[in-house]
């Protein structure tokens, strides 16, 4: 893996915010920050189309910081434009507030259509209705195993779904949908596991993928972070990054990093990592004596920060990713893994 901007990977290196970057003619990355943590901006890319319109990818956090950087972008990507009028479409790659959050103020804005996938507007609706319901959340900790004493401490963490987010999604997106972009052939590929209604976006012309979480070059992405799925996201996961194979020589187009060359270099690491996790599981699940609980199995497992190291939100999303692993491994997912 190769980045392809060092304008993009220099700053990641010094932690500074990129500067706009032209990745084509007709292709920019505009940097938007979030809050805190390690990745500290998310990437919208804006396509200037051949009958003047500007298709935004990812809007961004929303701030009115982020709104301005994205006004003064658009003077840059389309000059004359008319700010926030010159965009002609939306699409969001997954449905965090990272990515998508400020969708809808540019929706209102610009008149512009958001298109996400369905699965994704299914997930959006649901939240804008839905309340944790604490007797629930605490029995399925009880479910897991979890001491009784640790239990109030998780349960407020238990619905995941992206906090105050409610957009109203215009088209829904199906694999194999090619994007309405004049002078682009954007193509829908959907790619579940780090939502279970992800998409990535290839641009055979061009030679790009924009793999939004689904790949990225610094970090593993975490999966099943969109609500509940029908799916285990893990096995969900290993077959849409497997998907990617044959575009393994494209350029990445990333939501967060730098974009680089070596995306099939790039996809396997990530699927090795998930598999690594699930045959340690496996291989507990293997001993003789009484099936762990989801608790126990977590705490014989290496975390980065330790077993006595997690708590709160990163104690919980290591408790759903062993309960994950574990229906992988029941699901035969390791088999010749």
């Amino acid at each position: 893996m190769r980045s392809t901007s060092s304008a993009q990977s220099d700053a990641l290196a010094r932690g500074e915010l990129p500067p706009l970057d032209r990745v084509r003619d007709d292709v920019w990355a505009l940097a938007q920050p979030m809050p805190g943590g390690h990745l500290a901006y998310s990437f919208t890319y804006l396509l200037t189309a051949d009958d003047g319109g500007v298709h935004v990818v990812d809007p961004g956090w929303d701030s009115d910081g982020n709104w301005e950087r994205l006004l003064a972008a658009l003077t840059v990507v389309a000059p004359g434009s008319t700010g926030a009028g010159a965009v002609s479409g939306i699409t969001g790659t997954h449905l965090h507030p990272d990515h998508v959050g400020m969708s809808a103020r540019l929706r209102r804005a610009s008149g512009a259509p958001l298109g996400m996938h369905a699965a994704e507007r299914a997930a959006l609706g649901q939240h804008s209705t839905r309340l944790l319901d604490l007797d629930a959340a605490l029995g399925r900790l009880g479910g897991w195993g979890v001491p009784e004493e640790r239990r109030t401490e998780l349960a407020q963490y238990v619905d995941q779904s992206p906090e105050g987010l409610v957009l109203a999604v215009d088209h829904e997106l199906h694999d194999g949908d090619r994007l309405p972009v004049q002078g682009f052939g954007l193509v829908v590929m959907s790619t579940p596991g780090h939502t279970g209604g992800h998409v990535c976006l290839r641009d055979d012309a061009r030679g790009l993928v924009f793999t939004g979480d689904h790949v990225l070059p610094t970090v593993f992405p975490g999966l099943g972070l969109g609500g509940p799925t029908a799916t285990n996201p893990l096995a969900d996961y290993v077959a849409s990054v497997g998907a990617l194979a044959p575009w393994s020589d494209y350029e990445a187009l990333p939501g967060h990093g730098f974009r680089f060359t070596g995306l099939g270099e790039r996809a396997a690491a990530c699927a090795e990592h998930q598999l690594a996790r699930a045959r340690q599981v496996a291989a507990i699940l293997a001993e003789a004596g009484p099936e762990p609980t989801v608790w126990e199995l977590a705490s014989r497992l290496a975390w980065t920060a330790g077993w006595d190291g997690l708590h709160g939100f990163q104690l919980l999303s290591a408790l759903n990713q062993t309960e994950m692993h574990r229906g992988f491994v029941r699901g035969g997912g390791t088999t010749g893994a």
